[in-house]
């Protein structure tokens, strides 16, 4: 019989807890979840409307065919589950089975926190910690192999998160100002072959192999600037901060001491340069990029009872961190997770049933009552994703958004568009503008014509063009005056 360690089967209690949490929950994720799911669905070949993301369409892709098959998102959990654990050990492996490494990783509020989102980020964070593994490796022994490795886990990583980007100039700075300049070209070439099926994927969809890349700088760029075309809450904020804060080791000060900081002088600017573009986002999920490395130059300077005192913290914080979860195993609520915080201006709201649950019972018994239509969506341009992505079935031809559909009305195609000036304090005969936009897709084949019914999310329609018809339990139900 085997015997195990008192260690061993507290690990395991916790991984199971972390697991069951992870699948009783209904939570799937925050910010940017409607991207992954809606493209796992587009794949699939069940997604009844129109594609708009912002984000990376790979991740999706790699769950289409689970998705297809059993007409369920619980993969994208499965996928960030194997994620967590996968760098939860790698940081164990990396720092020489380091037992305090093992216990700060599988505790960190991070991990609880991510563990139900369906995300790119799991994996990328997973692809991003040994690639850096291989930088560090190759920084000592500069051998090829080690510079290669870390490059291509790079662009992997960036092939399902774009938010890499933003990392990528900080990493080949830190890790590469002092190599020679043939180094640094060999590293940028090995990322593109990394990024490879991204760009192949993109070159497929849109006709250019940068197209999404390109699409999300600009966008990124416009929200950081000018808060977003759709008006966007702004990406920081200090009660933003001080929650972002509070999921780092509060022992980390101790990296700043002349010997650890000289010891690790690359690996620490570059991990300020990770915290720096975390403060002007303050979003929690961008932690579990750099956490892993952090613990790994960590975990090796702290003493015991810092050590200790850090694991009750992390304990204290992760209980806090699963509360909105353990809510949405039975109730719906406004406090989704840990970092909605913010937003609880009105106060937390728990609900009996699921939102969820009920659209989709909704839209079965719409697409019997109406079958085969053209369905506008509202009251919201974006609500239109909710029952996309909801309505699995082949009775509703198309979910319409009112943006979509007050262009065409108007006969115009352009959703958005700025033109900045110079504005040139002399007299100077020109000043120099620049202008983009964005627009309705020129190749748009929808029969807005034959659009007889709308739906609502909520009693209201907002447009003096359709009347009431019908009230379902969380949807109604309207009908175009003649």
């Amino acid at each position: 019989m085997i015997k195990l360690s008192r260690n061993t089967i507290l690990f395991f209690s916790l991984s199971f807890i972390l697991i069951l949490l992870t699948f009783a929950t209904r939570f799937y994720g925050g910010a940017d979840i409607l991207d992954y799911l809606d493209s796992a669905k587009f794949f699939a070949g069940d997604y009844s409307a129109k594609i708009r993301l912002s984000h990376s369409y790979a991740y999706g892709l790699l769950h289409a065919l689970p998705i297809g098959l059993t007409e369920s998102f619980i993969f994208f959990k499965i996928t960030s589950l194997i994620s967590l654990f996968g760098i939860v050990y790698s940081v164990y492996r990396i720092t020489n089975r380091d037992k305090r490494a093992l216990w700060l990783s599988l505790l960190s509020p991070i991990v609880w926190y991510m563990a139900p989102w369906a995300s790119p980020i799991q994996l990328a964070s997973l692809l991003f910690l040994w690639s850096y593994y291989f930088v560090r490796s190759y920084d000592k022994n500069e051998q090829l192999k080690d510079l290669c490795y870390s490059a291509i886990l790079l662009g992997l990583s960036l092939v399902f998160w774009d938010g890499v980007l933003f990392f990528i100039p900080f990493f080949v700075l830190c890790f590469f100002y002092n190599k020679k300049l043939i180094q640094t070209i060999n590293f940028i070439f090995f990322i593109f072959v990394g990024l490879t099926p991204r760009l192949v994927l993109d070159y497929i969809l849109f006709g250019h192999p940068l197209f999404g890349l390109l699409r999300y700088s600009a966008s990124a760029m416009y929200i950081i600037f000018f808060g977003g075309v759709y008006e966007q809450q702004p990406l920081s904020g200090v009660l933003k901060l001080v929650i972002v804060l509070l999921f780092l080791p509060f022992s980390s000060y101790a990296l700043f001491k002349k010997n650890i900081f000289q010891d690790n002088k690359k690996n620490i600017i570059f991990l300020l340069a990770c915290l720096l573009i975390t403060v002007f986002n303050s979003q929690i999920r961008l932690l579990l990029f750099f956490i892993p490395l952090l613990t790994i130059i960590l975990c090796k300077y702290l003493t015991k009872v810092q050590f200790i005192i850090q694991i009750i913290f992390y304990m204290v914080l992760s209980l806090l961190v699963i509360v909105p979860y353990i809510i949405q195993i039975n109730h719906d609520t406004n406090f989704k997770d840990f970092g909605s915080i913010p937003y609880l201006t009105e106060g937390m709201q728990i609900t009996p049933g699921f939102t969820e649950r009920m659209i989709k019972q909704d839209l079965n018994q719409i697409s019997l009552d109406y079958p085969i239509q053209v369905l506008l969506v509202g009251p919201s341009f974006e609500d239109y994703r909710l029952l996309a992505n909801a309505y699995n079935g082949e009775n509703i031809k198309e979910f319409v958004s009112f943006e979509d559909y007050n262009l065409w009305a108007n006969n115009d195609t352009r959703v958005f568009g700025k033109e900045m000036c110079s504005h040139v304090k002399i007299p100077e005969r020109r000043d120099f503008c620049t202008s983009f936009s964005i627009h309705k897709s020129f190749n748009d084949a929808t029969d807005y014509d034959s659009i007889v019914y709308a739906i609502s999310t909520g009693d209201t329609l907002n447009s003096s063009e359709f009347i009431f018809v019908k009230k379902y339990e969380s949807l109604s139900i309207f009908s175009k005056i003649n």
